[in-house]
């Protein structure tokens, strides 16, 4: 028998139905369809697994899955699944519940429709849940798993042993969380892979496309595939929420498989042995969007998607931090007086939140200038009292450095380092003492430093540490996101509660050598934008006029480039002076002064637009720059003259063609008033000089 219930109340048979402004969710006898105005998904839930049937764009009336039975589907699945496990999912269903209601992700999110379909296994208890927003064409799932007590878990399905000549006829057989069979037979295909651990790695984005082709069998590594269908120009595309590649967990090897027209979302993150020692755990997300026409409007709908899990707030994605770090005295100055004189600069140059790195707390981590530390892992064992506020550095506590920077307007984070033992098992600990650091200091700010993942249940205590210091403080708080190093949730895990502190570049050597170039700070922020919403990328500028004898020669060397263009080139993400404020020459602090009191005016502005780069990929020696585009009509664009003696160049604009300019020069060398977009989307733009910018802000003439 199979009971359908929602929101806690017994309903007809086989029939439900919940609706939240356009969204739905409608249970019809064995058809499941969950959508908007603008998409729907349908799956066929007779069957003990529930198997895809449609997807489909309402705006174009295009339909995305074929209805026939292919030989294209997996040898490992029978029918079209729309996820499978060959360990602990079968076709026995003993139950299936639906319930919805609205939901806002900790008032992070749009508010949304949260649907959760709940069914029965002889072994486990899956939770299908789908979120859909309004009029956005997104549905994003998650599989959540709790295995019985009496369960017994069959072992991985063994893959086929394939002959050497035919290894590239391997093909997923344990297991996938979704499922797209496509109807279009004449599709492309591009794939965005991401990295991170960039202490070790400066190439952060890498792509791939192709034909699909009947006969061919792929592992696609990247969190995202675009689709277009060639003849209608329709498109899709497909996010998988987790990892890179370096954080795969267990024996991941792949996000994607595609198998001639089929595309399936891989890589659960966990096995049986963990869902037998952790009991219940959760896939990492599935989400399919779709668009018409162009690449331009295959972004846009990526960052209707960014805006609708993280809703842009002024407060928490605009602002201008400042971490002493980045000149490399790691925790030896900190004190009192040290930290009251930054402050006083702090105010000149126009900081926004001031953050205190490792070492304000009372525990010692193995990156201070003290020997012994602990990182990462056992925190409370090496010190009960770790996260006490250090009374050595601090005898008067933190309350006159916190009474400092409230008086001159600055906020005030913290860096903090989650107890990773034990897959977090310290994880409400740690919640507790965020929270008390917030009502007792004002704290606005963590960075979460020391992240080392090594389960998925580890990932989701954390995830369930962040909520709940969102909970706790009301949402007044966000988290700066380390991905410099370790095993950790990369670009589109579950980050959505905060930024990204992308990279540690330094003037002085970071092993043998120094690390910080503008220009590839430039290129990392200009690659990442076009994927990624730079409003949640932190983008550090350093004292270019520090450790100047360790670039002797170079033509492209912080110090060639000065503060003014260090600065200029990280304003379309949220700027980081990775610096002690208290090292910077007096010009430079004058500098700062008046480029960030004119930028301030702006910066929500353009950062609570859609940010897309514009121009040459960053070498350190072309033209580059980003576009963020605010309405149909008005948007902002930031010109950027690398090492380069052309006095001119053409940018192509985003969807700008055939328009007339009238420009606003802001900050930099600017002297252009209008400017004229040709039919292809080229303009011509004028810089004299080397390191030079301009920050326009446009509206159609």
């Amino acid at each position: 028998m199979q009971l359908i219930i929602g929101c806690g109340e017994c309903c007809c048979l086989n029939t439900y139905e919940n609706r939240f402004e356009d969204c739905y969710v409608l249970l019809d006898g064995s058809e499941l369809k969950i959508g908007n105005h603008s998409l729907e998904r349908v799956w066929d839930i007779s069957n003990g697994i529930p198997t895809v049937v449609s997807l489909k764009n309402k705006a174009a009336n295009k339909e995305w899955f074929t209805t026939d039975e292919t030989h294209d589907w997996l040898a490992a699945a029978n029918r079209k699944y729309a996820f499978f496990h060959s360990s602990f999912i079968s076709e026995d269903k003993v139950s299936l519940t639906v319930e919805a209601a609205p939901d806002d992700d900790f008032g992070v999110a749009k508010k949304h429709l949260r649907v959760q379909v709940s069914i029965g296994y002889k072994n486990c208890t899956v939770q299908w849940t789908h979120l859909i927003y309004p009029v956005s064409p997104i549905i994003r799932s998650f599989i959540r798993v709790t295995v019985k007590e009496d369960a017994v878990l069959s072992e991985r399905a063994a893959a086929e042993e394939l002959p050497a000549d035919k290894k590239h006829f391997r093909e997923i057989s344990d297991g996938y969380q979704d499922s797209y069979p496509l109807e279009p037979k004449h599709c492309g295909w591009k794939s965005v892979r991401f990295v991170d651990v960039t202490d070790d790695f400066d190439n952060l984005v890498h792509t791939e496309h192709g034909l699909f082709h009947r006969r061919e069998r792929r592992f696609v590594k990247g969190n995202l595939i675009f689709v277009q269908d060639h003849l209608s120009k329709e498109g899709l595309t497909l996010i998988k929420e987790g990892p890179t590649p370096l954080g795969y967990l267990r024996d991941a090897d792949s996000d994607f498989f595609i198998k001639g027209v089929n595309v399936f979302t891989t890589g659960w993150g966990f096995d049986r042995n963990d869902l037998i020692k952790h009991k219940t755990l959760t896939t990492y997300g599935s989400t399919v969007m779709l668009w018409s026409g162009s690449e331009e409007n295959a972004l846009s709908v990526l960052n209707e998607y960014h805006n609708a899990i993280h809703i842009f707030n002024p407060e928490k994605d605009a602002f201008i931090m400042s971490n002493t770090w980045g000149d490399q005295s790691s925790d030896g100055r900190l004190s009192e007086a040290f930290l009251l004189a930054e402050l006083e600069v702090a105010k000149q140059t126009g900081i926004t939140f001031y953050q205190i790195d490792d070492g304000w707390q009372n525990g010692t981590t193995a990156n201070s200038v003290l020997p012994g530390g602990a990182w990462g892992m056992g925190y409370y064992k090496h010190n009960p009292d770790f996260w006490k506020v250090n009374d050595r550095r601090f005898p008067n506590g933190l309350e006159p450095i916190i009474a400092s920077a409230k008086e001159k307007g600055i906020k005030m984070g913290l860096w903090f380092s989650p107890d990773s033992i034990n897959d977090f098992e310290n994880w409400e600990k740690d919640s507790r003492v965020l929270i008390d650091l917030h009502h007792k200091y004002d704290i606005a700010a963590f960075k979460m430093d020391g992240i080392e993942f090594t389960s998925k249940a580890g990932e989701e205590n954390l995830t369930r540490l962040l909520q709940t210091v969102l909970e706790g403080t009301d949402g007044k708080v966000f988290f700066n996101m380390d991905v410099t190093a370790g095993i950790r949730s990369g670009y589109y895990g579950q980050l959505q509660y905060g930024s990204l502190f992308l990279e540690n570049r330094f003037t002085g050597k970071f092993g043998e050598w120094p690390n910080y170039f503008p220009h590839c700070t430039l290129r990392n922020i200009w690659m990442l934008s076009r994927y990624y919403p730079s409003c949640r990328l932190q983008a550090e500028f350093l004292n270019v006029h520090r450790n100047i004898e360790l670039y002797q020669g170079d033509p492209l060397a912080p110090s060639a480039c000065g503060m003014e263009y260090a600065f200029a080139i990280t304003m379309f993400a949220n700027p980081l002076a990775w610096m002690e404020q208290t090292g910077l020459d007096e010009a430079s602090i004058a500098i700062l002064g008046r480029m960030i009191l004119r930028y301030r005016e702006v910066q929500s502005d353009i950062l609570a637009g859609h940010v897309l780069p514009i121009g040459d990929e960053p070498n350190g020696t072309v033209w580059t720059g980003f576009q963020s585009i605010r309405s149909v009509d008005t948007g902002y664009l930031l010109v950027i003259k690398e090492y380069n003696t052309d006095r001119e160049q053409k940018y192509q604009l985003w969807n700008l063609r055939d328009k007339t300019l009238q420009l606003e020069c802001i900050l930099g060398s600017g002297r252009q008033e209008q400017i004229k977009v040709d039919h292809e989307g080229f303009a011509a733009f004028q810089l004299d000089g080397q390191f030079k910018y301009a920050l326009y802000k446009y509206s159609l003439v």
